[in-house]
């Protein structure tokens, strides 16, 4: 009886610890995450096993692991810097016939990896394709022309402003100055606090979405 009260108590508490982490699916989880998730579990198993350990215990050590991952994705959404240390970057991996060898070595994926996922998502033929990317949970994105006929997509939009916060190292790869960038906040009336993303499209335009 002692067992089945505390499995309700601790499932209730789990519960509870993930509808305020606000995590979705495991196939949507961070790495970190789904990490965090796996700990989650492993000190709600513990009371249970140990009935002699005290509840209490369990229960603490639950709460202090959601409040520092509570703690950490506020620093994520807040810092791009530490977004990128924790979660770490999207990666592309094919780019218009050709393949970013050094990231696959680095994720550890092989060309069938790739064309496997192609597969799944509908494709077949690799010139169908503008563009394969990794994302940091490691899901694969695909991105390609509607039909044989549509406008190839020349190249991935790159962020000039995420959540207020210029991107410096796009602007240096774009070999664009922090005062064309000024330039054209001025020329629709924003500040860099006022945009949520803004970024520079195919055609070297620049677009801004407001808060």
């Amino acid at each position: 009886m002692i067992v089945v009260i505390r499995a309700v108590i601790l499932y209730c508490v789990l519960l509870l610890a993930m509808r305020i982490m606000g995590k979705g699916d495991l196939g949507e989880l961070q790495p970190f995450d789904l990490a965090v998730s796996l700990v989650l579990a492993e000190l709600a198993v513990m009371p249970m096993e140990d009935l002699d350990a005290p509840l209490m215990h369990g229960l603490i050590a639950t709460a202090v692991v959601m409040f520092l991952q509570c703690l950490i994705s506020y620093i994520t959404l807040k810092s791009n810097s530490a977004r990128k240390l924790i979660c770490g970057t999207p990666s592309v991996i094919y780019d218009h016939g050709r393949f970013n060898i050094k990231d696959m070595n680095k994720l550890r994926i092989n060309i069938n990896d790739v064309l496997g996922q192609m597969r799944l998502k509908g494709y077949y033929n690799l010139k169908d394709i503008d563009y394969v990317i990794m994302e940091t949970n490691g899901e694969v994105s695909i991105i390609a022309p509607e039909s044989q006929s549509a406008k190839r997509v020349k190249r991935i939009p790159i962020a000039t402003i995420l959540d207020g916060k210029i991107m410096y190292e796009n602007l240096e790869r774009l070999n664009i100055s922090k005062e064309e960038l000024d330039k054209k906040l001025k020329k629709e009336n924003l500040r860099y606090k006022d945009v949520l993303y803004g970024f520079i499209d195919e055609d070297d335009k620049f677009v801004f979405y407001k808060r």
